[in-house]
């Protein structure tokens, strides 16, 4: 199946399918197939942080709630 290298290729953007055709593209299609991958990896990175920042929401409501029993307990 698909494996993340550890050049950090997303499973998406796996090299090794590619390198078949590569030597067939032209030096414009392989400028643009580059820029694709740019792309891919860039949404694969704002998905992360997205992914990112939702948890650091939950982990803050979830400090005010511990804190908040944590006050229920001292009292």
């Amino acid at each position: 199946m698909f494996k993340e290298h550890s050049t950090g290729i997303h499973p998406i953007m796996h090299a090794e399918p590619m390198s078949e055709i590569w030597e067939f593209l032209t030096e414009e299609q392989k400028k643009k197939v580059a820029v694709m991958k740019m792309d891919m990896k860039i949404q694969w990175m704002e998905t992360k942080i997205n992914d990112m920042e939702k948890m650091i929401e939950l982990k803050k409501k979830a400090i005010v709630n511990i804190r908040m029993v944590q006050e229920m307990i001292n009292n």
